[in-house]
């Protein structure tokens, strides 16, 4: 600074100069200015408009859009409303880029809408299944079993229905039911009328004729508490099963209120003699046998029972077992006559 300029005088001579351009990265429009001037005079833009639209006028025709495709403005309808206008360099504003496909073109890897291909048909619904059910009745018919005998002769003409109404709930569609009736006393004690038997009782058709012989039962007999159980277990287990039905269940259904005597093939009768093992293993392995006369998966046996000689063995051991022990001695009062049908029903 010269010596004669006081420093008064050169605050008012920078005031007084020209302002300086602004530095380069200042200011956020400096980017701007290498585009455009730097003081843009009011209606440039308009100009750039203008000049754009002329551009546009002096370009040649685009084709027609076809019936129902977007124009240019509506595919471009959001972006003038969201930058500024381009530059005056900058393509036509109705030309859309060239790397944009149409907006009426669907991309490569859209498959256009059609109708679904063709499937095979659902699959109609399944046709139940039709079960034929053969139940063997095991009654202990010595003289405390009174109870029991007289609720199965009440409800034999109904059992039918009764069961029918069962299976229906659970959902099972029974086409043929049978039932057989083995009572039985005390070989010891009672050797000609230990046993008696009838055949299978095709239902409802001869529901009379099972009435009938469950009525003719008498409870009486019996002498010491042991029964000849595992005997008549032995002859129902042997009985003359259906074959009819695509699902089969054998079931077997004993109602007792004494323990069982041991097997004793020197007291059996020569008629039975061939239908009865000689011990337990062997009633075991009858039982057991996948080729005996009882199917692995169609077989049940429930026991209203006491826990004692030979049921209790049974119920341990044996497969597809269900024991309900009852009071021995009791007659099976304490069976309800509801819970007999449900057991069935649940079996099947």
């Amino acid at each position: 600074m010269p010596d004669d300029v006081s420093p008064s005088e050169s605050i008012e001579a920078a005031e007084s100069s020209p302002p300086a351009a602004a530095d380069a990265g200042t200011d956020t429009d400096a980017g701007k200015s290498a585009a455009a001037p730097a003081d843009p005079l009011p209606g440039e833009t308009d100009a750039a408009v203008d000049a754009a639209s002329a551009d546009s006028a002096a370009a040649p025709d685009a084709p027609s859009a076809s019936p129902g495709e977007p124009t240019a403005e509506a595919g471009e309808e959001s972006g003038p409303s969201l930058q500024p206008a381009p530059p005056a360099s900058a393509p036509p504003a109705s030309a859309p880029p060239a790397s944009v496909a149409p907006a009426s073109v669907a991309p490569a890897s859209v498959a256009p809408a059609s109708p679904p291909t063709a499937s095979a048909p659902p699959a109609p619904a399944a046709r139940g299944l039709s079960y034929a059910v053969d139940i063997v009745f095991c009654i202990d018919v010595t003289g405390s079993m009174t109870p029991v005998i007289d609720a199965v002769k009440a409800n034999a003409l109904r059992f039918y229905e009764d069961v029918q109404t069962n299976l229906t709930a659970k959902g099972k569609n029974v086409d043929q039911l049978r039932v057989r009736v083995i009572a039985f006393r005390d070989f010891t004690e009672d050797a000609e009328t230990a046993v008696q038997e009838s055949s299978f009782f095709p239902l409802p058709d001869e529901q009379t004729a099972f009435s009938a012989f469950v009525s003719g039962l008498a409870a009486e007999g019996g002498g010491d508490t042991p029964e000849s159980g595992l005997e008549a277990l032995a002859l129902a287990i042997n009985s003359p099963w259906t074959s009819r039905g695509d699902r089969r269940r054998q079931v077997i259904v004993v109602w007792t209120d004494a323990p069982a005597h041991p097997l004793n093939f020197a007291e059996l009768p020569p008629d039975l003699a061939s239908s009865v093992p000689t011990n337990f293993s062997a009633l075991t392995d009858l039982w057991e046998d996948p080729q005996g006369p009882v199917g692995t998966s169609s077989k049940r046996l429930i026991l209203f029972a006491p826990d004692g000689a030979g049921w209790s063995d049974i119920s341990a051991n044996w497969e597809n077992v269900v024991h309900h022990p009852s009071q021995a001695g009791g007659g099976l009062s304490d069976v309800d006559y509801g819970t007999i049908v449900d057991s069935i029903g649940n079996s099947v």
